[in-house]
């Protein structure tokens, strides 16, 4: 006891070692035996053996006596082994848990004290709390941990928006769709493990799948897989659900499906040694483009980085295919409208705003021009050397604009349609067309260009030169004729005004020829008067009149006539008694309306009504409406759209019936050149009314 004793030559040791946060304890080096502790050691050995259910360690006690349990003998074997060393001994920590469950850490030492000989005397046993050290060790190992599981995350996400970014970069630079697919096979090549991988391309119209290109990085494609190059729709197994769904279909591990009976093992992808399976399908909007699939060597998840990674590549690999899909669709429609548009009989011509270049012209135009199409390409339109300046003209004196001319125009917004133009041909060859334009717009409304149609109707036109020639010498050699037939009628009729020898049968020929050749002079008249229009010879002598009167005398000319309808004279907004001033053609107006009553009798039963009306109300004050309505047979739908045109006839009017369809034509054109508007509303089999407006102003 003589080291024991040595402390005591301090005054303030006891009160030093029983204050200390750190537990220590004395024992003699050959019982083993506790020879005096402080109270943090005690209170500790104490905590330790009641949660272990031991009686308390107390001073007297020898760690012998707990060789019975283990931590018992590994004490006393340490000690041992420092008495036998002489060397301390450091335990960096230690877990303990409480009888109330808590568990701390300690780290303590075993320290040998020697006499002057050097033998071990006593072991100084030293315990310190290191519970917070150890906790706050913890805590920064987990949050290294999660750091780093962090950092794993970010990574796997850098690699899979690198991936992605890879296939948006080269997916937009082409418009080739295998070029897409082969893009696709590549990355995915690079930077997965795949067995296979593979993207089929959308077929709706047939209702299959069609392959486009495939991967196959650990040799040839197996004969196995070739059945799937064409998938129709009804035989689709693992990626029938892409018809209707977006998000990918995952198969974690193909070789454990097929052991529990979800997949057969008969499957070229179950053959094939196939784990991980993803299918992504390839929605862009609406449309489903096709699917991407890739099979791996290993299982996948339905969050591994693969699954997510290839769910991103196919965003820009769906874009991609349907901008390859419609571009190929415009391609197509564009040749197919370049060949249509090569073979019309008229020539088409595109213009461009920029520059002013024809960037178009089918073989008709080449043909029109009497220009190869390469020449007429090469050339601003401005600077074309084979233009010719100046005004042609018809064979009637009237001036053609060259076809330069409306081009030109159309490209500075306008729209023309049939308008009479002149070609002159290298060779010095004249050409008569038809010139169409209207310009051409982008969806913004930008003007892009004009497209100019042009049609060859030199020939027509010499036609119609050689027709109304006809017409002038038939008119000029029918007239003298018809003229004697008349005036040798009229006097026979004034012969049976003096003589009734005549008989009936003669009275009738000689009233039918005298019908019969006025008859015929309105039809000469009507086919001169056509002739005039297309010549633009057609003039109209205007002149101050009463509108009302004039229609009012028109009437009761064709009332007093035909005895078999009955007429009713109709006013909307006037009194018989009132006057309607107008300035026009006297006798054209007349031919209107009496052309209009004609057909009204001519096209209606005996005994029904024949409306004639005129309409003037304060609220239009500068037109008058006239209306002629009839209960006859009526036009149907169909010919409504061309009942004004030249020689048109219904399809209901009985052949019988005598008339050359040019009666309602002159209508339209004599009532159009004094600036009014005639329309019809008829239904068939109730009869029709035509309407004219005509302006009431004082000149026009």
């Amino acid at each position: 006891m003589d080291s024991t004793v040595s402390f005591k030559k301090y005054r303030f040791a006891d009160t030093m070692l029983e204050y200390t946060v750190a537990g220590m304890a004395i024992f003699d080096a050959q019982e083993l035996r506790l020879l005096e502790a402080n109270t943090p050691y005690v209170n500790f050995v104490a905590t330790i053996r009641a949660a272990q259910n031991e009686s308390p360690f107390v001073p007297g006690t020898s760690l012998l006596e707990c060789e019975d349990s283990e931590g018992g003998r590994r004490i006393v074997s340490i000690c041992r082994a420092v008495i036998a060393s002489k060397q301390t001994h450091y335990e960096k920590e230690e877990q303990y848990v409480s009888a109330q469950g808590e568990t701390t850490y300690w780290s303590w030492t075993l320290t040998p004290i020697l006499d002057e000989q050097g033998n071990v005397t006593h072991i100084v046993q030293t315990l310190s709390d290191v519970t917070a050290q150890v906790e706050a060790r913890q805590q920064a190992e987990e949050a290294r941990q999660q750091l780093s599981r962090a950092n794993e995350v970010l990574e796997k996400e850098r690699r899979r928006l690198e991936v992605v970014e890879t296939v948006a970069r080269w997916v937009r630079e082409t418009l080739d769709a295998t070029r897409i697919g082969q893009i696709a096979m590549e990355i995915i090549e690079t930077n997965f493990d795949t067995i296979t991988a593979c993207i089929h391309t959308a077929q709706p119209e047939q209702r299959v799948f069609k392959l486009l290109c495939a991967s196959h990085p650990h040799g040839p494609a197996p004969e196995s897989l070739k059945s799937m190059d064409y998938m129709p729709y009804e035989q689709l197994g693992l990626t029938k659900g892409v018809l209707t769904q977006r998000d990918p279909i995952v198969v974690e591990d193909l070789q454990s499906a097929a052991e529990e009976g979800r997949l057969s093992r008969q499957s070229p992808l179950v053959r094939l040694g196939t784990h991980g399976y993803v299918c992504v399908p390839l929605w862009f909007g609406d449309q489903l483009e096709g699917t991407m699939v890739a099979s791996f060597r290993s299982p996948v998840s339905c969050s591994g980085p693969e699954v997510h990674a290839l769910v991103g590549m196919g965003t820009h690999i769906a874009a991609a295919l349907a901008h390859a899909r419609l571009h190929a669709t415009i391609e197509k429609e564009r040749t197919r409208l370049r060949a249509v548009l090569d073979q019309l009989p008229e020539g088409i011509l595109i213009a461009e705003t920029s520059g002013g270049a024809i960037s178009y012209a089918n073989p008709a135009a080449a043909h029109i021009l009497g220009i190869a199409s390469e020449e007429i390409a090469r050339i601003p339109l401005h600077r074309h050397s084979w233009l010719r300046s100046g005004i042609e003209t018809t064979r009637e004196g009237r001036p053609l604009p060259p076809w330069n001319f409306i081009a030109i125009r159309a490209l500075s917004g306008e729209t023309f349609t049939g308008k009479e133009t002149t070609v002159m041909q290298p060779d010095g060859r004249r050409v008569v067309t038809l010139a169409s334009c209207a310009p051409l717009y982008s969806e913004r409304g930008l003007m892009t260009g004009a497209v100019i149609v042009l049609q060859d109707v030199t020939a027509q036109k010499t036609l119609e030169q050689h027709k109304n020639e006809f017409f002038s010498i038939a008119n000029h050699e029918l007239r003298t004729p018809i003229t004697v037939i008349q005036g040798f009628a009229e006097i026979l009729q004034l012969r049976v005004s003096q003589d009734h020898s005549f008989d009936k049968l003669t009275l009738y020929a000689l009233t039918n020829i005298v019908e019969q050749s006025h008859h015929l002079t309105h039809l000469i008249e009507e086919m001169l008067d056509i002739s005039r229009i297309e010549q633009t010879q057609f003039k109209l002598d205007y002149t101050p009149c009463n509108l009302l009167s004039l229609l009012k005398g028109v009437f009761d000319s064709q009332s007093g006539v035909s005895r078999l309808h009955h007429f009713i004279f109709q006013l909307e907004g006037v009194q018989e008694t009132d006057i309607i001033p107008a300035y026009l053609d006297e006798q054209r107006i007349m031919q209107v309306f009496n052309n209009l009553i004609n057909n009204a009798i001519k096209y209606s039963t005996r005994g029904s009504t024949i409306e004639i009306g005129l309409k003037h109300v304060a609220e239009r004050p500068q037109e008058a409406l006239i209306w002629v309505k009839d209960e006859g047979i009526g036009i149907a739908s169909e010919d409504i759209p061309h009942i004004f045109k030249r020689f048109h006839r219904a399809r209901n009017v009985d052949r019988s019936h005598s008339g050359f369809g040019i009666g309602l034509y002159l209508v339209k054109e004599v009532v159009s050149q004094h600036r009014g508007r005639v329309w019809v509303d008829s239904c068939e089999g109730e009869g029709s009314t035509f309407y004219v407006t005509l302006p009431l102003a004082v000149s026009i």
